[in-house]
């Protein structure tokens, strides 16, 4: 490889990454020696740590020169873990890791083949041909729950209603739609260097890695593409589920599970435009879920109606292309930039982290960094606000810096500015990444329209205070109906309760996110309060990791110990949402007052979408199943694996 090409792409990479990397490849200490410095990045929002000015270029020498000599020759090996949090010390210049710490970074390199995965105490054991799992829905969730079973020999097979992988990344193709986490981020850490080609990988890419992953992985061929699961009800003699599914010709199926496992995800169920005259309307009104080719803005009046995440990704492509843009905006969002969000990844930096060794297992720890402890901006400081400040300290500086920062967006417009900046503390809602939404406001053609939308007439949009914008086409980016787990699936566990039903009284609940009492051998994966923004590196594949691991295990146990069927006890699940809404109350979503109202992650003042602790608590609560929560019932019995082995026979 030509000299001054790897020299170029040493100067782009992640130098405090690389400089881990060098010493764990070669063991000169020297690396272990070179300084770092503390930096505030987003505000505060996050800490990472930066080679030393005064050592950039001798390190970038050295680097080059080790690069220079084949080192993709070099035999890669899995560090020991003393090894291995010496090391991760290193990267923050020493700083101690604490136990827990150590036990939720440990993965995140991914310097083993599975970092988070189930497993067998004493080998595999045989099951019967008719065992079999069922996994609703082939995105992100259902995936990784395959992959897990996969490795476990475990028998399932996916139901997906649609033609295709992807989940949320099939529905949604939106203009510019794509990842607000940096792609080595967003994906699983069993999946080694996948070659991204953009540091935020758009739609196309992020569908396409998960057909790789089903493909790679063996899971492809036990997907059922087409087939809707209409419902299912608890067979209690049995110990089964007894699923209603519609095939792609219509036909209704009835299918046996000996466990469901709903991974239809979050963001399933648009919400649709409710709004007076909407049926009168006579131009386009396309939800964002809907855009497909056949849809354009070229020479149109257009609405886009919604300023969070979708709103903020497709205005810029929607104006490019529009005669005319309203931009109907009824809450205003915190929209901060990302670093390097629209960049393609230079083929220095792709080179560099096929190339060197262990450089992008220490990117992935790296790019953690900034995200650790996101908690300390959900907690109000009584003492801070009792001297006149909003949140707390970081909150508020955070504030600060987001308020500078639209200022400096529109040029300092005070009439934008004054519709712009949020009530609501940072965090209280989801922060959104700037796409380019601010700029797009300052087009001559481009209208940031802040009047509630009053009704629809066949031509245009009447807003609260009388005025009416004639448009050709709406676009809907309002989201999405976030309470409706599992819809439209009705299932029906112990007694003949519905879950849906079960759910009406007071919201969606469930043990960790993904067990019911009265609903043995369901899991619900992305449930009910499960997403974790307090920090510890938690992205959204991180935590799908996470929660499949624990309902492997869990199944792994039950049937290690002889049983058919596993549910979570009504005293654990009545213990754990009391615990839970109590450390809720406490935190900016139920305290910021500008914030309860139009919120997804709060609905009639309960916290519906996340979970309310600190990283190290909910990592402790996810590390094994707690087999004293759990009723475990009917009888199944079990043979290790060999040539002779009987299959498993079930019985209530």
């Amino acid at each position: 490889m030509n000299r001054d090409f790897i020299r170029k792409a040493v100067e782009e990479a992640d130098l405090n990454a690389l400089r881990l990397a060098l010493l764990q490849a070669t063991g000169d200490p020297e690396y272990a020696a070179i300084p770092v410095t503390r930096i505030d990045v987003r505000a505060g929002a996050g800490t990472t740590y930066v080679v030393a000015e005064e050592h950039r270029e001798a390190l970038i020498d050295r680097a080059v020169a080790f690069l220079s000599d084949a080192p993709e020759s070099h035999l890669r090996t899995v560090p020991s873990d003393e090894y291995l949090r010496d090391m991760m010390e290193l990267v923050a210049g020493g700083e101690p890791i604490s136990d827990k710490d150590f036990d939720i970074r440990k993965p995140v390199p991914a310097f083993d083949a599975y970092p988070r995965c189930a497993n067998w105490s004493d080998g595999p054991v045989s099951l019967s041909d008719d065992f079999q799992v069922v996994i609703v829905g082939a995105g992100f969730s259902g995936l990784g729950m395959a992959v897990q079973l996969e490795r476990l020999g475990i028998p399932y097979v996916i139901y997906e209603r649609r033609s295709e992988i992807g989940g949320t990344w099939s529905i949604n193709t939106y203009p510019d739609a794509r990842v607000d986490t940096p792609s080595a981020m967003y994906e699983f850490s069993f999946e080694k260097l996948y070659p991204w080609t953009e540091h935020f990988a758009r739609q196309a890419e992020v569908r396409a890695y998960l057909e790789h992953i089903a493909r790679k992985f063996g899971i492809f061929d036990k997907i059922r593409f087409n087939h809707e699961i209409k419902g299912g009800r608890f067979d209690e003699v049995a110990s089964l589920w007894r699923l209603d599914i519609v095939d792609g010709s219509g036909a209704q199926v009835s299918v046996a599970a000996n466990h469901v496992i709903s991974a239809s995800g979050l963001f399933s169920t648009p919400r649709e435009l409710s709004v007076e005259g909407v049926d009168q309307f006579e131009g386009e009104i396309v939800h964002s879920t809907e855009w497909d080719e056949r849809h354009s803005a070229a020479g149109k009046s257009v609405a886009v109606v919604g300023n969070g995440s979708t709103g903020v990704q497709l205005l810029g492509r929607i104006s490019d292309d529009a005669k005319q843009t309203f931009v109907f905006q009824r809450t205003p969002q915190w929209i901060s930039p990302r670093e390097r969000y629209g960049e393609p990844m230079s083929p220095g930096d792709s080179w560099l982290r096929r190339n060197m060794p262990y450089y992008w297992n220490w990117t992935r720890y790296t790019g953690t960094l900034p995200v650790l402890n996101l908690y300390q901006f959900l907690v109000p400081d009584p003492e801070w606000q009792a001297s006149g400040g909003l949140i707390n300290q970081p909150n508020d500086a955070l504030r600060e810096a987001m308020t500078q920062y639209i200022v400096q967006q529109v040029e300092g417009r005070a009439d934008l500015v004054d519709q712009l900046v949020p009530q609501h503390a940072p965090f209280s809602r989801r922060l959104i990444v700037d796409n380019g939404w601010y700029r797009s406001l300052l087009k001559q053609d481009v209208e940031l329209v802040t009047a509630p939308i009053a009704r629809l007439t066949r031509t245009g949009i009447v807003t609260a205070d009388g005025a009416e914008r004639q448009v050709d086409m709406i676009v809907s980016a309002i989201g999405f109906s976030v309470e409706k787990y599992v819809w439209p699936s009705d299932y029906v566990g112990r007694r003949g309760v519905h879950l849906q039903e079960r759910w009406s009284k007071d919201g969606a609940r469930a043990y960790l996110g993904m067990m019911i009492d009265g609903f043995p051998n369901f899991f619900v994966l992305y449930g009910p309060n499960s997403q974790s923004v307090s920090g510890g590196g938690g992205t959204i594949p991180t935590q799908i990791e996470m929660w499949t691991k624990y309902v492997a295990q869990l199944i792994v146990d039950t049937i290690e110990r002889g049983h058919a069927a596993v549910e979570v006890t009504h005293a654990a699940f009545e213990g754990y949402n009391e615990r839970m809404d109590e450390a809720a109350t406490g935190l900016i979503w139920l305290t910021d007052t500008q914030s309860t109202d139009r919120n997804y992650y709060v609905k009639d003042g309960r916290l519906q979408v996340n979970m309310p602790w600190h990283y190290q608590v909910w990592h402790e609560m996810l590390a094994k199943p707690d087999l004293s929560d759990m009723a475990l019932t009917g009888r199944v019995t079990v043979q290790a694996v060999t040539e002779s082995a009987s299959p498993v026979r079930l019985s209530a």
